[in-house]
């Protein structure tokens, strides 16, 4: 994709720089009229055809969506969780053939869950975790969390990617059971309190049967909304992440590059579904919008009292059609972490050192150093220690 439209300055943004914008994006003039809440001709003649400043001509609502639509960086979308089970392959299958991995970087145990015998765990740890049976060859790969971006560094040292990772999957019978996504707001693109006060007011429809869930005040360890239920095969969780991770990391949430975090959970069928349609087209954020219009909208007026065709006349709540405009459009990106010891002494000097420091205050250096000298490595701490020295894990 050109950079040269991929990011234009709202305050300078022309007709013609739009025309340029919308075909980099591949969208419509159709659809750029539905995100601004035009008509197409009222879209084509005045607005694409336009010399002048596009923000002149829009109200508040319009100027909302299309700075949020070319702020390119104000969205990024990242794979979160991912489950893949097997009924004809097993956990070696899916170890030397699906991952192109050795059995030297993970730790086996004759014990799982979900029905399995054999655990095989990358590194003893639950970043990418295998199972199988003894006397069957079914298997299962979960891969959550930091594992996903471990797994994308891998995929990228093999010269593949993650849509190559589920073509083969799925072309060896593999049903993809669980798949997260998250799109990260670096720029709030609305509210997660005001996104209640909507709720608790009534302007909301929506296709989950359960209630949608607040926790929070919005202020202190940031708010968040649940919609659908966590047994379901669709699920949606917003949050303010800044705030979550201000909490946790006990820093200010100024410092958080991540401002609300958007997750989309799919399960079983939905879930099998959206990685067919990745594996043939190969575009994520499309897939994704189509999830979150089919199942919430939000509106400026209440609508429980309203009959259907009569809500169907109303333009939705301005910073959500702003946000579905940009995860219609924004690139699903790998985040490969930089597998490196310096993240490890990164965590040790947050983490443990003032504690040590504080034990050696209390009793001494030579204390803590005797029982360092005296302490004993675990099996599963060596096994850690030597695959950690094989592919710079952080552990």
């Amino acid at each position: 994709m050109s950079e040269k439209y991929f990011k234009l300055d709202y305050e300078t943004t022309t007709g013609v720089d739009l025309v340029a914008f919308r075909q980099e994006l591949e969208l419509t003039q159709a659809q750029m009229a539905l995100f601004l809440n035009v008509s197409r001709p009222t879209y084509i003649n005045k607005i694409e055809r336009s010399d002048e400043v596009i923000a002149r001509l829009l109200n508040a609502d319009q100027r909302h969506t299309l700075r949020v639509l070319l702020n390119a960086d104000g969205m990024s979308l990242w794979l979160d969780y991912l489950s893949i089970s097997f009924k004809m392959r097993t956990a070696e299958w899916l170890v030397k053939t699906l991952l192109q991995s050795g059995y030297d970087l993970f730790i086996q145990r004759d014990s799982g869950r979900f029905g399995y015998s054999i655990t095989y765990a990358f590194a003893g740890q639950a970043f990418i975790t295998v199972y199988g049976k003894k006397d069957a060859p079914e298997s299962l790969i979960t891969v959550s969390g930091q594992g996903i971006r471990i797994l994308e560094n891998m995929l990228m040292q093999q010269d593949r990617n993650i849509f190559d990772f589920l073509s083969l999957a799925l072309d060896n019978g593999g049903h993809v059971t669980r798949i997260d996504y998250a799109f990260n707001d670096m720029e709030r693109i609305f509210n997660i309190f005001d996104l209640y006060k909507i709720v608790e007011a009534k302007r909301y429809t929506q296709k989950f049967r359960s209630e949608p869930t607040f926790i929070g005040n919005g202020q202190s360890g940031g708010a968040t909304m649940y919609f659908g239920s966590r047994s379901g095969q669709v699920f949606f969780r917003f949050y303010e992440k800044d705030k979550e991770q201000a909490t946790k990391r006990h820093i200010p949430h100024e410092e958080i590059g991540i401002k609300n975090r958007y997750e989309i959970e799919l399960k079983q069928d939905r879930a099998q579904t959206l990685a067919q349609h990745l594996v043939e087209k190969r575009k994520v954020g499309p897939e994704l919008f189509a999830y979150f219009q089919e199942y919430v909208r939000f509106y400026d007026v209440p609508v429980d009292k309203m009959a259907q065709k009569e809500i169907d006349k109303l333009q939705q709540w301005a910073p959500w059609r702003a946000f579905l405009q940009q995860a219609s459009v924004v690139e699903y990106v790998a985040q490969p972490v930089d597998l490196s010891m310096a993240r490890s002494l990164d965590w040790f000097i947050t983490q443990v050192a003032p504690t040590l420091k504080a034990l050696i205050l209390y009793f001494g250096q030579e204390t803590i150093d005797e029982i360092i000298d005296d302490a004993e490595l675990s099996p599963r701490q060596k096994k850690l220690l030597s695959v950690a020295e094989k592919v710079n894990l952080p552990f």
